[in-house]
């Protein structure tokens, strides 16, 4: 092809530029479902050469041509307006690319080329169908089909049935669909259209996925990947990947749909097709939103609904508003939900999609339940149920008759609903629905509970857990994981009450062991199983460019910071940065389709064994609630133990919260409350001696004289210095070592798995924003025998992953972060840049303590199951085997002596959680408000 730039050429007769009209029209053509760009550079050479008075450099030479002339002129004119219109349809461009089309149509009309002028009609199909205007399109189809009937040319009338195939299946209308995809494609083979022939298999596949054939849906789309790689269609293979993983969407099968969506979407940005890349990213948006990624999948819904207005696109604009509807729902934001769904409906009203406005009021129904209000819901579910199962949209119709059931069974119509869910699970398993199969028996099981049937619902809540696993294994990263198990918890927390009963009843040993079986098989899950995975580090140039500019702009905020100079903007750009990043190395994961999420050789948790690793005077206490209940699984050598009603939850939320606030009370330093600093100290050990006799009392009658205790604690708990808790009623408390882990399946690695023991020390000290670190550096480093010290201006990323492997025990002097809104991210800082939690996974530890002598490295995000999120799982995921992490924003001066005492434990071979409780006493014997001596927690193991 010519390049642009060279147009008009010189020296050409006038029957020469219609030829080469002619030829950059007939390449903008083959090129446009296979090469967008190159179409576009074919149009844009076409519009240089276009004689008319447009040109005006032609001006002087129309005016000397012959009628004939003027004629070739006019037809290259035509052809331009054409190929504009393709180029404009590419690009998203809808309603002026209908207007090219209508001018190139009206042109031909002119010189008498009634062909020519039906065929600028057929891409002006797609385009009135993009914008919505769906009724105009079908008639503009059904007539362009007829003008090519009458004029004899039959594969153009079949490409015209291939549009109205489309458009059929836009308005659910599924058999007319099929009719006119079969039609299309038999014509097509007939002639070797090997590019449209394909494109109707894959409408005919469409059209079998909303009708929930599947299994026939998929053996089209394999005919169709076979043809295009033989062929060599791009457009098409992308379009390929992303119908067949709509399908996989619809049938729950995650990480095949999460996986074929970023291909496509991959597929659509490099082909330059920036209305099927918006209608990719939705599609991503619609898995995250099934998973509950949800922050994820709102922010991809609003940045859909904007390109969606501005490509006045209203079918993805009324779907894209929806979703966002059902997010912030499910985020907690109903007025703006109730927003985002009005606005849906409207534009589904305006369109006649009956689909799209039953969907919305799925949405709402969805809310309704939220509310509890079991009548409204019921009239709504009903009223999509009517509409989907009228069209014949299998899996909508499914997941309507579940909401049907969900709200009769909180109406107290447990029969009803069960006879609903027999017919969902019948029709699920049939269907291969993997989702609404698990919601349909974990629905059945709640209404076997209702009317006391305990075995068969215990065996729907099994069945539905092991159909749920079967989904969740495969998700790539436990990121997914974590999301989707937190909406998945109903049946896990079902059996935990069912487990609990059968050992009130029974009290043996058995029945203990299951109780702390099932607590474990949602605690913290994603990180027990991650552990010991090792890095999944992937070097890749965009995401290493993204962190350079994060770290760029931390210390930008940070410089400006000290200066106290205003840093708002600056900051929006942080966040916004961030945000790109984590997406970004989700969907580097979900691209690669070889990802095999959890490796199938982790072992499940044993309760057997734990118990076996215990030794004599050790104990593993976890806490667990169910409806307000506080009660605690003992782990010993000698087996499980439960006690139930240890106290009431909210209770002990409420004293949680109130000790920690006495003992935050001395952050904004000493000197200004040093008078009352007595009072302070009275008031906060009061505050942790009510903690005390509501979590701890009740266990100290059965835990006799345990010398070494790890902690599983639940929610808010979490928050607490448990050293400070157990202590505050010292007199009935023998010396002890206690660690905290977030749940025996982590504590079953960490007791098999010993921390080094401190031989070669890593040390990294950061003084720019934390005066005392080089100093508190050096003297950790004169500590050992061998040991590499990193201060300021060596205080690197690069050092630290250079030199991590082959350290006992790193420590970390410098300032910290912890980032509640976005966990991911909070951070020590180094002298380069910030190492954030997803940096610190990274890392290749082995079996290292870590210790972070900074403000706030122990706290951490604790979701549904209590999947913490923060500094201390970083580390672990890493291969660390301890963390010594503080609670809260701590006194650099006491810090520096509470250093000095462990460490000098550590060097007499104290174990970790050992010189802990050293230095916790000795600097308690000086400054003795838990503010000061309780800060510092070891997780993961003595």
């Amino acid at each position: 092809m010519v390049d642009s730039g060279e147009f008009p050429p010189a020296g050409l007769q006038m029957d020469d530029w219609r030829t080469l009209a002619w030829t950059l029209k007939d390449l903008c053509y083959s090129a446009w479902s296979s090469e967008p760009k190159r179409a576009t550079r074919a149009a844009e050479a076409l519009q240089s050469i276009c004689w008319g008075e447009t040109n005006a450099a032609h001006a002087a030479e129309t005016a000397r041509l012959t009628h004939a002339g003027h004629l070739m002129a006019a037809e290259i004119q035509a052809l331009a307006a054409w190929t504009a219109g393709i180029a404009q349809l590419t690009r998203g461009e809808m309603l002026a690319a209908t207007r090219s089309f209508d001018n190139a149509a009206s042109l031909f009309i002119d010189l008498g080329q009634a062909n020519h002028a039906t065929q600028t009609q057929v891409p002006k199909i797609m385009a009135l169908s993009y914008l919505g205007q769906h009724e105009q399109a079908v008639a503009c189809a059904q007539r362009t089909r007829q003008e090519f009937v009458e004029q004899g040319d039959v594969r153009a009338a079949s490409k015209v049935c291939l549009n109205l195939g489309s458009l059929h299946l836009a308005r659910d209308s599924y058999e007319q669909a099929a009719q006119h995809y079969r039609e299309a494609a038999v014509l097509f083979a007939r002639v070797a259209d090997h590019e449209h022939s394909i494109m109707a298999d894959i409408g005919l596949a469409d059209t079998r996925t909303c009708m929930g054939e599947f299994d026939e849906a998929l053996l089209l789309y394999a005919r169709a990947r076979m043809r295009v790689a033989t062929h060599g269609f791009p457009v098409l293979q992308a379009m390929i990947e992303e119908s067949s993983a709509l399908l996989h969407l619809a049938r729950g099968e995650y990480r095949d749909a999460l996986g074929g969506l970023e291909r496509s979407r991959i597929g659509y940005e490099l082909l330059g097709m920036p209305q099927r890349q918006a209608i990719a990213e939705m599609q991503l948006a619609d898995a995250y939103l099934e998973l509950q990624l949800l922050p994820e999948a709102l922010n991809l819904y609003e940045q859909a609904v904007a390109r969606f207005e501005a490509l006045e696109s209203p079918d993805e604009l009324g779907w894209a508003l929806a979703q966002q509807g059902r997010t912030q729902a499910l985020l907690a934001r109903p007025e703006r939900a109730e927003e985002s769904l009005r606005r849906a409906a409207a534009v589904f009203c305006d369109q006649g999609i009956a689909v799209g406005e039953a969907t919305v009021a799925m949405a709402r129904c969805e809310l309704a339940l939220a509310r509890g209000s079991a009548a409204q819901a019921l009239t709504l579910a009903q009223s999509a149920k009517t509409v989907f199962a009228k069209v014949g949209v299998a899996q909508r119709q499914a997941r309507a008759e579940v909401l049907c059931g969900q709200a009769l069974l909180l109406a107290g119509r447990p029969e009803e609903g069960a006879r609903l869910f027999d017919v969902g699970v019948q029709r699920a398993g049939e269907l291969g629905l993997l989702s609404i199969h698990v919601q349909c028996l974990t629905g059945r099981g709640q209404s076997w509970l209702a009317r006391g049937q305990i075995e068969l619902a215990r065996a729907d809540f099994l069945s539905a857990i092991e159909l749920f696993e079967e989904q969740r294994r495969v998700l790539p990263g436990d990121e997914f994981q974590r999301a989707f198990l937190a909406d998945h918890l109903r049946p896990y927390q079902e059996l935990l009450r069912l487990a609990l009963d059968d050992h009130a009843r029974t009290g043996t040993s058995a029945d203990a062991m299951a109780v702390l079986a099932w607590q474990e098989r949602y605690r913290a899950r994603a990180l027990g199983e991650r552990l010991g995975q090792g890095a999944r580090v992937v070097e890749d140039p965009e995401l290493k460019s993204r962190r350079a500019r994060l770290n760029w702009l931390y210390r930008r905020v940070q410089k400006l910071q000290d200066e106290a100079e205003p840093v708002g903007t600056l900051v929006d750009e942080v966040r916004r940065t961030e945000r790109e990043l984590l997406e970004r190395s989700r969907r580097q994961r979900l691209a690669d389709s070889g990802q095999a999420g959890i490796d199938e050789t982790v072992e499940d948790f044993n309760c057997a064994t734990l118990c076996e690793v215990m030794r004599e005077h050790e104990v593993l206490v976890e806490f667990g609630v169910l409806d307000d209940e506080l009660f605690a699984s003992l782990v010993t050598h000698e087996g499980v133990r439960i006690l139930r009603q240890v106290a009431h939850w909210p209770e002990v939320a409420e004293a949680a919260r109130s000790a920690r606030f006495q003992i935050e009370s001395l952050q904004s330093g000493q000197g200004r409350v040093s008078k009352h600093l007595d009072t302070l100290t009275s008031r906060a050990n009061l505050r942790l001696r009510r903690v005390h006799e509501l979590i701890w009392a009740p266990l100290e009658p059965v835990l006799g004289q345990v010398r070494r205790i790890l902690v599983v604690p639940y929610g808010s708990l979490g928050s607490l210095p448990f050293g400070a808790v157990i202590e505050a009623a010292p007199a009935s408390c023998p010396e002890f070592e206690l660690a905290v882990v977030p749940s025996a399946r982590v504590a079953l690695r960490g007791l098999r798995t010993p921390s080094r023991a401190a031989r070669k020390g890593l040390v990294f000290g950061e003084s720019s924003r934390l005066e005392h670190a080089a100093a508190e550096a050096k003297f950790v480093a004169a500590m050992f025998p061998s040991a590499q010290t990193c201060i300021d201006d060596d205080a690197t990323l690069g050092n630290l992953r250079q030199l991590a492997p082959s350290a006992d025990l790193i420590h970390f002097a410098c300032h910290a972060q912890f980032r509640a809104d976005s966990p991911m991210f909070s951070a020590l800082h180094l002298h380069d840049g910030a190492l954030t939690v997803e940096g610190a996974e990274d890392l290749q530890l082995n079996q290292t303590t870590i210790v972070l002598s900074a403000c706030e490295t122990a706290l951490a995000d604790q979701g549904s199951g209590d999947e913490m999120v923060g500094l201390v799982r970083g580390f672990l995921v890493a291969g660390a085997a301890r963390v010594v992490a503080s609670l809260w924003a701590v006194d650099d001066r006491i810090t520096a002596k509470f250093m000095t005492h462990f460490y000098a434990a550590l060097s007499r071979d104290m174990v970790p959680a050992a010189a802990l409780r050293n230095a916790q006493m000795a600097v308690r014997a000086d400054h003795p408000h838990p503010y000061y001596w309780c800060a510092f927690t070891l997780y993961g193991g003595w």
